[in-house]
């Protein structure tokens, strides 16, 4: 069973929970107490009415029995002759029968109906001898089956009650954490859109509550994570700019070196330097590029394209590198397909990818380049039959400076930053790239852009 994870809908049942439990014990107090008063009353009425008569038969009022027997002032009375021969008042056959008990009150209980019982002894008139029994009797069947009606009506009125109190718990639930709906909102904004410079709605009017607070708090930190990116990017893009001279000072000094090296020791030598100045290059332009989308300052010229000749301009360019591992590399673009994009960046987007595909591709292997129709855009495919990646990197790829195998990764050169800025470009042309991977079986990137 899925366990319930809305706090709106936890807060309502709880709610809930404990109005129904409310209610339940104060109806049954209410209505245990109602009935409890209730049987007092009507003990209470039979006393009454048999100290009154025990009174008029002690001071000797004949007319009594004609009081009794009339069944109007003392209808809940009957006189009884000391002996227990009835004489006169209310007759029940079934009580008539139960003993007499001086001055007690008591319930008595027959073929299922209750009934109040109360008996008092006096003397007897002038003329009459042994004494009177005064019995006076109630049945309280009335009032247990008003008790029974009220527990009905309970039972019918909680479940409405409850109902409402649900209805009314949710509403002021969902009322109350409007606020908790605009944090996640904004958050899940700032996710899909990546803008960080977007901030939690506050009304000016809003209660300075707890919520309200955490709202405020939140903004705190987005503008200072937002300072702090905005600094880092800053630094990645003046940092590339500096280290751009020195590196191709060092480019330069590099083959200089190799032009005027004696032997093979030193043309090994200054070789290496060449290829680490080049590499470096390599990773300080990609920093710059980045850097660039980042700041939203990179030129994008947007532009019809025939996605075919670009293609083949970039197997054109990775087929030397291929040769060197006997890969394969094949292009299947229909003719005549027209994407909407930045030449240079897209080629330096299905290039890179080739690159990879071949870098991390096996011997004898192939790289292939695809694309298609699809919808309202045009599908990219860019698949290897090489090493694959695990899934556990899989979705980390995409991070900056994030490399899988450092081991392999260090023997081609590779800084972390390819895939990255393919990334980043194919989101600039407004489109997303996929990755799918299985170990031993080869990785496929699939971009789409849209028209």
């Amino acid at each position: 069973m899925k366990r319930i994870t809305s706090i709106k809908t936890r807060i309502t049942i709880w709610y809930t929970s404990l109005m129904f439990v409310l209610i339940v014990v104060v109806l049954s107090l209410v209505g245990g107490l109602s009935y409890q008063l209730s049987t007092d009353s009507i003990e209470k009425d039979v006393i009454l009415q048999v100290t009154q008569v025990t009174e008029k038969l002690s001071k000797m009022q004949r007319d009594v029995f004609d009081l009794v027997d009339s069944n109007e002032e003392f209808k809940n009375v009957s006189i009884y002759e000391a002996n227990g021969k009835y004489i006169v008042g209310q007759y029940i056959y079934d009580i008539v029968n139960i003993p007499f008990e001086e001055g007690v009150p008591r319930r008595e209980s027959i073929d299922g109906k209750e009934y109040i019982v109360y008996d008092t002894k006096t003397p007897s008139p002038p003329g009459i001898g042994g004494g009177f029994w005064i019995r006076g009797v109630e049945s309280v069947n009335s009032t247990m089956l008003l008790g029974r009606s009220a527990v009905i009506i309970m039972l019918i009125l909680i479940p409405v009650i409850l109902l409402f109190t649900a209805l009314g718990g949710y509403y002021i639930t969902k009322r109350a954490f409007r606020p908790v709906n605009n944090i996640v909102k904004t958050a899940n904004d700032i996710s899909h859109q990546k803008d960080i410079t977007r901030r939690i709605e506050i009304a000016s009017d809003s209660k300075e509550d707890e919520l309200h607070h955490l709202s405020v708090t939140l903004n705190n930190m987005l503008d200072k994570i937002e300072n702090l990116i905005i600094q880092e990017k800053q630094f990645t893009s003046d940092a590339s700019h500096e280290l751009r001279t020195p590196i191709s000072v060092i480019l330069a000094q590099g083959e200089y070196l190799l032009d005027i090296a004696k032997d093979e020791k030193e043309k090994e030598l200054a070789q290496t330097i060449v290829d680490k100045a080049n590499q470096v290059s390599k990773l300080v332009s990609r920093l710059l590029l980045l850097a660039r989308i980042d700041q939203h300052r990179q030129t994008f010229n947007k532009d019809k394209i025939d996605l075919g000749v670009l293609v083949d301009i970039a197997v054109d360019g990775m087929k030397e590198l291929a040769a060197q591992k006997e890969i394969l590399l094949f292009a299947n673009v229909p003719e005549g397909t027209i994407v909407d994009a930045d030449e240079s960046l897209l080629l330096s987007a299905i290039t890179n990818l080739i690159s990879n595909g071949i870098k991390y591709g096996k011997e004898a292997g192939h790289v292939s380049v695809s694309a298609s129709k699809l919808g309202d855009g045009t599908e990219i495919v860019v698949a290897d039959n090489g090493a694959g990646i695990s899934e556990e990197h899989i979705d980390k790829i995409w991070t900056r400076f994030y490399r899988v195998d450092d081991v392999r990764n260090d023997e081609y050169g590779s800084s972390g930053l390819g895939l990255p800025m393919v990334k980043s470009i194919i989101e600039l042309h407004g489109g997303e790239i996929t990755a799918k991977s299985s170990i031993g079986h080869g990785t496929e990137f699939r971009i789409v852009l849209k028209d």
